[in-house]
């Protein structure tokens, strides 16, 4: 079943953060739902609509130091109607005429992102501490392992005993009681959005006494789960196979489907909008889809702009509330009675009215958006004489205009996330006004990809090595565009920055810069748990370094991890996977020792040089042993080995392309060419289009193996003659050459190196130089059970 849903244009703010917008409930007087948001300018207002006429209720006066970054309705029998938000850490409360009731300074050092509020109890979240409060006063505090990115109260234990949820960024959805976690639930990705569904999803009603909420994850997925007091399931999941946005928010209190359950409307970061229906046997369709070009804040729905239907109204990044309601809802005239009350006060759903003629259905929808044209005529007539009247009186002050440039008012916020199904990073720009120009700098070489959504043309500069500028970059946006992503790949192994300077499309030109930091273990994205059946190598650090210390050496070498160590604890355990490889690396931590496993043993080279270099810098003596495993070296080398075979085939397919080609222009009929060629000239055009980003994706693996080998070699400690790099080069740029003719290479058994299982890293004997030639060095066969120690003290 598909849906058809009219869009409709409601009003504009400024821009806001995510949670900023709610719809009020309906009230006794025959009149639409209000609707209530707030944004960054610190304006909160509330609006309704009645018969296509906007009438504002109350508006406030803008304030920067007032952010709005929570707002929401009060949960108690009497503050449903009653705004909540949460300013910088303050909370504050407006009745539905504008009037603040209730102000509460909670001295909170975090922001506070979400707030809710039931009776004399509020509950906030910060970015890593949650507070629960009553009558003013702290009741229990719970200092979060990781970043809270949502949150939300749910009535586990009864009506009126709400239990505190948390999205954490570390995937775990953690229930606490008080300020203990009462438990914690897995989740495949990193949950970035919460929200409680009282009416279930649950057709069977297999677990009656169960809470459903709703999260969704930063790679795209939406996952039920089913809360009881001592225990979470996890219900259906949505998977995201056309790898859209991260789920921004969710919203279910319409069916619109008539099916007697509600639907779930989807709204993500990349601006995709999603209905979704439960069909019986528990899969979920898509019944409406649609795109908006800024990701999705906030998600509510009600009569907001007629009593015929409901519709879902959503709150965008640049400050646009937008509704989207059935046919025979929106604009039209409301029924002649208002909707009956139920026996708890709660407003009942309108009874169907009796369906208008088309012919007036149609006049009517007519003159609603005629109305609605003229009142956004008059907006923009005074908007001009406003500007006619500012820029009449900055010409008379004789205005700077780089002094206006510079206080250009446009908002930017932007990511740098990790896909780990493509192993390549994304950067994401979006801005409250249209982007002109992106200029990329950074001092690492960044292999620039295609991203078919964009409207921009991208320009490659040639690098400034003088200067540190290894990548040099511009995106010119051709159409009126607010989001823009920057996919590229980059090598792990050094430390580096990138910026990314965006000119937005207003008058006179200004520029707003952002960074990020790009850490040398950058392809590495955490996991929950390590296959142990891996054959893996060990380094083990130990000292008098402190857990803290341990822990600021890897936050510099890996991302997502907290900034701290968890509270309380002397030492923690983490996991991460290789995104290119599919290698795993274990880090256990505590005072005085660290021990890093890995089948990748290029991962341990990449943490001792860091390690070692922050031990140093601190003046702090340490001890390293390493355990290498010749097993691993074969085991990562394997995995390497398919996506090598298949860009070394490419490059040799893309260079007999020309010539197959030129036979084809001459000759005409090719039908005597072997089927291998004339599959390469059906190929053609694929066959470019994959080999546009392919030299560099062939150096990057030729690059990969070449380290692994010299970091085994310095771990173990061989000396690895340097006659033996153009060799290893030739051996892997060779389509001819097998990976057994490469593990003969690595391990010794081809030229002067052997290789001795069951012996230990030495040197052997000298052997005797060939005739005619000098001393070829010695042999130094790689163990499977070595342990080198070294010590160093500054």
């Amino acid at each position: 079943m598909e849906l058809e849903l009219f869009r409709q244009d409601l009003i504009q703010t400024s821009t806001c953060a995510a949670g900023t917008m709610a719809v009020m409930p309906l009230t006794e007087e025959k009149k639409t739902q209000k609707v209530a948001a707030g944004d960054l300018s610190g304006v909160i207002q509330c609006f309704s609509v009645k018969k296509g006429d906007f009438q504002v209720a109350f508006k406030t006066l803008p304030s920067k130091e007032n952010k709005v970054t929570s707002l929401v309705l009060g949960k108690g029998k009497t503050q449903r109607d009653k705004i909540f938000l949460a300013a910088g850490s303050q909370i504050k409360g407006v009745n539905k005429k504008g009037k603040e009731f209730f102000r509460f300074n909670t001295q909170l050092t975090e922001t506070i992102r979400r707030v809710d509020i039931f009776e004399k109890n509020i509950w906030s979240a910060g970015e890593y501490v949650h507070n629960h409060f009553i009558e003013g006063r702290d009741k229990a505090l719970y200092l979060c392992p990781d970043r809270i990115n949502d949150a939300t109260v749910v009535p586990l234990a009864g009506p009126t005993e709400l239990w505190p949820v948390l999205a954490c960024q570390d995937r775990y959805v953690r229930v606490l009681r008080g300020s203990a976690v009462c438990y914690e639930a897995p989740t495949p990705a990193a949950p970035v959005s919460l929200q409680y569904v009282p009416e279930s999803h649950d057709p069977q009603h297999r677990f009656p006494q169960a809470k459903e909420v709703l999260y969704g994850t930063d790679v795209g997925t939406l996952v039920q789960l089913l809360l009881e007091p001592e225990a979470a399931r996890q219900g259906f999941t949505l998977p995201n196979p056309k790898k859209q946005g991260a789920v921004a928010t969710v919203y279910s209190g319409i069916d619109f489907t008539k099916t007697g359950m509600n639907n779930i409307v989807v709204g993500r970061e990349d601006g995709g909008v999603e209905v979704l229906d439960l069909e019986e046997a528990g899969q979920l369709t898509s019944v409406y889809s649609v795109k908006l070009t800024e990701s999705i804040n906030a998600l509510d729905g009600g009569f907001v702009t007629g009593l015929l239907a409901q519709e879902f109204v959503l709150h965008s990044f640049s400050g646009k509330i937008i509704s989207y309601a059935p046919p025979g809802g929106g604009l039209l005239a409301p029924p002649p009675e208002a909707p009956s009350r139920g026996p708890l006060g709660l407003r009942k759903a309108a009874p169907p009215p009796a369906a208008p003629l088309p012919g007036a259905e149609e006049e009517e929808r007519r003159a609603s958006y005629a109305r609605q044209i003229e009142r956004l005529r008059q907006e923009i007539s005074a908007l001009r004489q406003e500007i006619e009247a500012e820029r009449t009186r900055f010409q008379a002050r004789g205005g700077d205009t780089a002094q206006l440039a510079m206080s250009a008012p446009f908002t930017v916020q932007d990511k740098c996330k990790l896909e780990a199904d493509e192993a390549c990073y994304v950067l994401t720009i979006e801005s409250a006004v249209p982007i002109f120009t992106v200029a990329i700098q950074s001092n690492a070489v960044l292999q620039m990809l295609d991203v078919p959504t964009n409207v921009a043309i991208l320009s490659r500069s040639p690098p400034d090595e003088s200067n540190g500028n290894l990548t040099l970059a511009t995106y010119r946006c051709q159409d009126s565009t607010n989001r823009l992503a920057v996919k590229f790949k980059v090598r792990e192994g050094r430390p580096s920055s990138l910026s990314a300077f965006v000119i937005p499309a207003i008058s006179p030109k200004a520029c707003l810069v952002v960074r990020h930091t790009i850490k040398p273990l950058c392809l590495h994205s955490r996991i929950t748990a390590m296959d142990a059946d891996r054959p893996t190598n060990e380094l083990l650090i130990t000292g008098s370094f402190s857990a803290g210390d341990v822990h600021g050496w890897i936050t510099g070498v890996l991302h997502d991890l907290p900034p701290s160590l968890p509270p309380g604890q002397d030492g923690a355990t983490y996991y991460f996977t290789n995104s290119l490889l599919g290698t795993q690396l274990m880090i256990k931590y505590r005072a005085g020792e660290a021990r890093f496993l890995s089948d990748l043993v290029s991962t341990l080279g990449i943490l001792h040089e860091h390690c070692m270099r922050e031990a140093t810098n601190a003046k702090q003596r340490v001890t390293v042993s390493f355990n290498p495993s010749a097993q691993s070296l074969q085991h990562s080398v394997a995995l390497v080995w398919p996506q090598l075979e298949k860009q070394r085939t490419l490059k040799k397919t893309y260079m007999m392309l020309e010539g197959l080609q030129e036979l084809r222009m001459q000759d005409g009929d090719v039908s005597y060419l072997s089927p291998e060629y004339r599959s390469v000239l059906d190929r053609a055009d694929k066959i470019r289009q994959e080999y546009k980003e392919q030299p560099q994706h062939l150096d990057h693996l030729v690059a990969l193996i070449k380290d692994l080998y010299l970091d085994f070699c310095k771990l173990t400690g061989v000396a690895t003659p340097k006659t033996r790099i153009p060799a290893l080069d030739q051996l892997l740029l060779d389509p001819g050459s097998s990976l057994e003719d490469l593990m003969e290479f690595l391990t010794g058994q081809r030229g002067v190196w052997a290789l001795d299982p069951g012996r230990g890293v030495e040197p052997e004997a000298e052997e005797e130089a060939p005739s005619g030639g000098g001393s070829q060095g010695s042999r130094w066969p790689l163990g499977q059970a070595t342990v080198r120690e070294a010590e160093r003290e500054v």
